[in-house]
């Protein structure tokens, strides 16, 4: 075990043993409530790299608002329904349709889910505890309890109250492995590419021997055809080709038949009502009687708005039950409706010889038989991107059928409106990606026709087709008479109730999309409104609404995100968070996402074992923006490790060694050791100091802007500042307690670490308690967790202390660069370090005082420093620069000598070191003094 990882699994047994956690919660906060959702994971997976991403970040800001003395609460919260848990069980069960979910017993089944769910919550809990996501197991929400969905049943009353559900027949994007609908919003989850075919089908126009040329990318909605489209005003040309005289889109031409000749030109409106035979027989034959008399409106030209000659032919084929626009321009024109496929993506037996073939397989034969009929003109593939199943990656359908939705339509100005006032980060999304999905918002299908799931609250009557929204258990019980124990289904799908009209009202078999159960988390998480009691209104009760912080994943802006802000429109309650992080994917080092085929996954807990978590989180702050993708390389982990946590632990390492002079224990418990303050007057106390006062301010403001890679990363600038100047700069002034300037070195280095402490909390919450615990003095908190937050003090604090203008940092980077210059001209003139110079003369301009150029003087090695026009070096060594020279050189063989032997600070030893001849007589002469400076006995070879 590393000592990273020993380190902060002390911290995981302390922060248990004392229920520091708790304590965070039950602290007095005189700031108010911090209102913070948790967005609900689903366990029945193992956690990857990327919820650690949106587990750290959700975690820093609570911890922030926590130390500037808000209350966060932190509910946990479990996503436990919906049909990527069902396809889970049906592969282990071996199902492959829901027959065999029907033949199983949706009661046992239901049960399965349920325990399918809860598979993985243990290691959930030990992943989200392990990387110390401070979130609140005793206060749970499960999707699936009654309380839950009984709160989840008022959101859709609420919706019915002000009209906004309803019952609808129309076109649907339909998985057909799944067997059940998808919203707009789920359908946008599952975009990717694909190779489908380009076809160019020839349709025959009643009496004359010409064609009408249209073109798709779904042969097998061809046996559906019913009618074709074109644009009215569009113009439109008739032309001969090798396959025969056809007419398309005059601007389509070039693209299609470059060497045709044109015989005719006309508008679209002159084509409309023009009749053509059928492709297909099929769908005539098999219409119902009480669709057969729109057979006279079938097989014409029609004008649609939704022609467009981008790409095609400017004539669209249209089959009514397979497209969103075919049915409204059929249901416009009186087009026969009738389904040649059924809900399982295969073609029906009135289909002939594609009866039983799934649609995207009968694509060929279809092609296959338009060739041989002559009726096709052109074939291909086209590569273009499609919508496939966000849960089964099965290809979607767009199928007509009956679905339940909520008219988010009409509350489309109110969400656009509320979220003009929502803080986005990265800041293009609330105008860019969520506020153009607004603008173009559909209503919300939200009826799934699926088993485990809050089950859809509507009873109908079959007799007067009149619907009833249940609202709570108690109706339902005044209703039914009674409420099962568990109101899943089957359960629920027993109780019935009469209907005024005599007939019996039952429930309709469909379940509530998943997505539907997260958005209305903020309401359902507390059992509104049912557990707000005292027999007040709700508007009398403190309900957590909005939320002040939400994070997750930039895919949850359609999904999480959009429907937290649907329901709270919904429940006329203005949007649901004032502000959100939404989180760029974590992909490989390559910037590929990962995946099992690839061999690319990244295992979290591996990762931690190695590193650390502090290390893990703090990558995922500073590598880039929140909203950017994260390239994760191990290597950067490892320089974090390296550059942050480890020099800093050398930082404390020393503190430790001279905290205090008399020999007092500092210890674990930091009780002991000299006292800090921020009241120095040593030129770097007062700088360390100004750099810690801008860190706050820069770390603070990066936290209360959301942009959590500005609050993070201006901690590692102060690490190396704190370690590679000021410590290196102090050293040897520390090691000479107990002097004056040692202890005013001392004490503000343990106020420094102290502070230092409290601004890491939020980002590296278990090095922060290391180092916390190492500094802290009597009547400090407990934990870094319960301490507040450091603010930054005023502009100008420099100036009222030490009488100085605040310029410090600025006099301070003067110094700094001169140093780098004078060091670069020595290494071009071959000069080490430890050789002294007589001068460097630095420009008049730079108007520094003389602690800054006793620094450089010391820095550079060089006995002065003097003002001129230029930054030059007086290279000269004389004997005397050299002799010293060489006795700096032989402390350094001493020093070296001694760490190889791992002699402590202030250990007398004794060793031997190897000088040069020609150096010999000069060391022998300062042999006494070395030996002295060094604390050590010297024999020379």
């Amino acid at each position: 075990m590393s000592e990273v990882v020993r380190r902060e699994e002390e911290a995981l047994r302390f922060w248990q043993e004392r229920d520091i956690f708790k304590k965070t919660l039950a602290k007095k906060s005189p700031r108010g409530e911090f209102v913070f959702y948790e967005g609900p994971p689903t366990a029945n997976g193992l956690p990857g790299i990327h919820h650690l991403e949106s587990r750290a970040f959700k975690d820093a800001v609570p911890r922030f608002r926590t130390m500037q003395g808000y209350h966060v609460r932190r509910k946990a919260g479990w996503d436990t329904h919906g049909i990527p848990v069902e396809l889970e069980v049906e592969k282990k069960l071996g199902f492959k349709s829901k027959k065999d979910i029907e033949s199983y017993g949706v009661a046992k089944f239901n049960e399965k889910c349920k325990e399918s769910v809860l598979q993985y919550i243990d290691e959930w809990k030990k992943f989200t505890n392990r990387i110390a996501f401070w979130v609140d197991h005793d206060d749970t929400y499960f999707t699936f309890d009654n309380n839950y969905i009984e709160s989840v049943w008022n959101v859709l009353k609420t919706a019915h109250a002000r009209k906004l559900l309803y019952k609808d027949y129309k076109v649907v994007p339909w998985c057909p492995r799944c067997g059940t609908a998808l919203s707009s919003h789920e359908v946008a989850l599952g975009y990717d590419e694909a190779k489908d075919p380009s076809v160019y089908v020839k349709f025959k126009l009643k009496g004359v021997d010409e064609y009408l040329l249209a073109w798709t990318t779904t042969p097998w909605t061809l046996p559906g055809n019913v009618a074709l489209a074109v644009g009215a005003d569009v113009v439109y040309v008739q032309v001969r080709t090798r396959e025969g005289t056809v007419w398309i889109a005059k601007n389509r031409l070039a693209a299609i038949a470059p060497t045709a000749e044109v015989l005719e030109e006309t508008s679209g409106s002159k084509l409309a009502l023009k009749e053509y035979e059928p492709l297909f027989p099929f769908l005539a034959n098999s219409l119902p009687s009480t669709e057969k008399e729109k057979l006279q409106n079938a097989y014409k030209v029609y004008p649609a708005d939704f022609v467009s000659t981008e790409d095609g032919t400017g004539i669209v084929h249209t089959a009514v039950m397979y497209g969103a626009d075919d049915f409204e321009l059929g249901t416009k024109v009186g087009l026969p409706k009738q389904h040649l496929v059924g809900e399982d993506g295969r073609f029906l037996p009135a289909a002939g010889t594609l009866a039983g073939k799934f649609v995207k397989d009968a694509d060929k034969e279809i092609i296959v038989d338009l060739e041989q009929r002559r009726l096709l003109f052109k074939k291909g593939t086209v590569e273009h991107t499609y919508p496939f199943c966000w849960r089964c990656k099965s290809p979607l359908l767009y199928f007509a059928r009956d679905s339940w939705y909520i008219a988010m339509s009409r509350i489309k100005n109110e969400l656009i409106r509320e979220n003009e006032t929502i803080h986005w980060e990265p800041a293009h999304i609330r105008e860019g990606r969520f506020g153009e999905w607004l603008r173009d918002i559909k209503d919300w299908a939200i009826s799934r026709s699926r088993y485990w799931g809050t089950p859809l609250p509507i009873w109908e009557c079959a007799k007067c087709k009149a619907f009833d929204v249940v609202g709570s258990l108690a109706e339902l019980r005044q209703k039914a008479g009674r409420v099962p124990n568990d109101i899943h289904r089957p359960y629920v799908d027993e109780l019935s109730f009469a209907c005024a009209c005599g007939g019996t009202m039952r429930r309709i078999p469909e379940v509530l999309d998943v997505w539907f159960d997260s958005g209305a988390m903020p309401f359902a998480q507390d059992h509104y409104p049912f557990d707000f009691a005292q027999g007040k209104p709700f508007e009398n009760q403190e309900l957590m609404y909005p939320a002040d912080y939400i994070c997750e994943a930039i895919d949850q802006t359609r999904g999480w995100f959009y429907t937290l802000h649907a329901v709270g429109g919904i429940m006329d309650r203005g949007k649901a968070f004032k502000n959100v992080i939404s989180l760029g994917h974590v992909l490989d080092a390559k910037g590929k996402k990962m995946s099992k085929s690839l061999g690319n996954i990244v295992e979290p807990n591996a990762m931690i074992e190695k590193y650390g978590a502090d290390a893990l989180r703090f990558f995922m702050y500073t590598v880039n923006a929140p909203g950017d993708s994260k390239n994760f390389d191990e290597r950067i982990v490892d320089e974090i490790v390296k550059k942050n946590l480890s020099r800093l632990g050398n930082v404390l390492a020393f503190y430790k060694l001279y905290a205090d002079p008399a020999g007092n224990p500092s210890g674990s418990n930091g009780a002991g050791g000299t006292p800090r303050s921020d009241k120095s007057a040593h030129v770097l106390d007062r700088w360390i100091l100004a750099r810690l006062d801008e860190l706050m301010r820069e770390s603070t403001e990066g936290y209360e802007t959301y942009k959590l890679d500005a609050a993070v990363r201006p901690i590692a600038l102060f690490i190396d500042d704190l370690s590679t100047w000021y410590l290196r700069r102090s050293r040897d002034r520390i090691k000479a307690a107990p002097a004056a300037s040692a202890v005013e070195g001392l004490v503000t280095l343990r106020h420094v670490l102290h502070t230092l402490s409290r601004v890491m909390a939020p980002s590296t919450p278990f090095f922060a308690e290391h180092l916390f615990q190492a500094v802290k003095e009597e009547g400090d908190e407990e934990s870094v967790h319960l301490a507040e937050w450091p603010e930054a003090k005023a502009k100008g604090f420099l100036a009222r202390l030490f009488g100085e203008k605040d310029v410090i940092l600025d006099e301070m980077a003067k110094a700094r660069e001169i140093v780098s210059e004078a060091l670069e001209a020595r290494d071009a003139a071959k000069l080490k370090v430890r050789q002294p110079l007589a001068s460097l003369t630095v420009p008049a301009s730079s108007k520094l005082a003389q602690e800054y150029l006793d620094i450089i003087a010391d820095e550079v090695n060089v006995k002065r420093v003097l003002f001129g026009e230029n930054l030059s070096l007086d290279t000269n060594v004389t004997p005397e620069l050299r002799e010293e020279g060489i006795v700096r050189d032989t402390i350094r063989l001493v020093q070296d000598a001694r760490k190889a032997a791992r002699m402590k600070a202030g250990e007398h030893g004794s060793v031997s070191i190897e000088v040069l001849q020609e150096n010999r007589s000069i060391v022998e002469q300062h042999l006494a003094a070395i030996e002295t400076q060094t604390n050590t006995k010297i024999s020379l070879q």
